[in-house]
């Protein structure tokens, strides 16, 4: 490559490949037609044993860079060749069996130049079938800044396929952490929690859903990754976050086997100390804690319903509704004359 395309190179659109053939020429076609012309497109192949490779040769462009690790190295190796090989200023991921818009690079592109302070970008997408068929369902991310940043710390809420970002903040970051899966949760966890992220209310790509997904073949393998993820952002709100069983916040708090009490603790040393470090927007976070209180002393709470919700400092009248106090009320009353028991 001349070095004049390479001082035009203002995107790396990034594709790791593995046995990919089946799709992969459609997602080369959907980068190569973009609108916005000054992208490279770098496809690394992870030892790849059907034609992937000679798919992704067969592309007479000059905007298209093929790397090969020669043998198959793992999803998070092959991402993290970008942290040498990328040019653009920016990266956008694009999986090898899942499709960009025309428009894709163009629009988010103009949001970073729009917001200097912006580190990742996603978007929404369509989900389609092995066929590359429509199927009626949507992947649609929480699309506010902060909240998703507060959201974070409990799951993901980026399609992967639609993220860009600053190729300086991924090599800061020292790119994804090497987890069999969840590899972009704990990478953009990381990157909420010192630079702007947000998602922007628009389809720019379609997620495709067949039999080889990684989140399939590997699911047995994210309960694993998804604690280490939280418990990395903990550690840095909460002093003793080893002390703390993580599925108090991983898993649904309906039906849960923790009480009151121990949700209470908890969730008020995450407040005063969010509110004293300020990890994660106070509003946003304390807004998903009551949410998550209001439900919990519903379930649980019985005679005390009442006078559960309205413990300091998860209760905040800014957060509660006049239906959630009169249901509250009603509840802590039918159990103290005896109506439910």
């Amino acid at each position: 490559m001349s070095d004049k395309r390479k001082n035009k190179i203002k995107i790396t659109v990034f594709m790791a490949a593995y046995n990919a053939a089946d799709y992969i020429a459609t997602s080369i076609e959907s980068v190569l037609t973009q609108t916005y012309p000054h992208f490279e497109l770098l496809i690394v192949d992870d030892g790849s044993t059907d034609n992937t490779i000679q798919i992704a040769q067969s592309f007479d462009d000059s905007r298209v860079r093929l790397i090969e690790n020669g043998e198959n190295k793992g999803l998070p190796f092959t991402r993290n060749v970008a942290l040498e090989e990328a040019q653009g200023e920016f990266i956008a991921v694009l999986d090898s069996d899942d499709i960009a818009f025309r428009n894709r690079l163009e629009i988010q592109l103009q949001h970073f130049l729009d917001r200097p302070k912006l580190a990742l970008l996603g978007a929404c997408a369509y989900i389609i079938d092995k066929d590359g068929n429509r199927t009626g369902e949507k992947m649609i991310p929480i699309c506010d800044s902060e909240k998703l940043h507060a959201e974070l710390l409990f799951h993901n809420s980026f399609v992967h396929s639609t993220v860009m970002f600053r190729t300086a903040v991924f090599r800061e970051m020292g790119g994804y952490p090497n987890h069999p899966v969840a590899q972009d949760y704990g990478l953009f966890s990381r990157i909420a929690l010192k630079y702007e992220v947000d998602n922007i209310p628009q389809y720019l790509g379609e997620y495709r859903i067949h039999d080889n997904n990684i989140t399939d073949r590997k699911r047995h393998l994210a309960d694993t990754q998804l604690r280490a993820i939280l418990f990395y952002q903990l550690d840095k709100l909460i002093s003793h976050a080893d002390d703390i069983e993580l599925d108090i916040l991983r898993k649904p708090v309906i039906g849960s086997k923790y009480t009151p009490k121990e949700y209470h603790a908890l969730y008020t040393e995450i407040i005063l100390q969010n509110r004293k470090r300020k990890q994660y927007p106070i509003k946003e976070l304390e807004q998903i804690l009551y949410n998550n209180w209001y439900m919990i002393v519903m379930e649980k709470g019985k005679s005390k319903t009442f006078p559960l919700l309205l413990r300091n400092p998860i209760f905040n009248r800014r957060y509660v509704t006049a239906k959630q106090i009169r249901k509250t009320f009603k509840q802590s009353l039918k159990y103290l004359l005896g109506i439910i028991s």
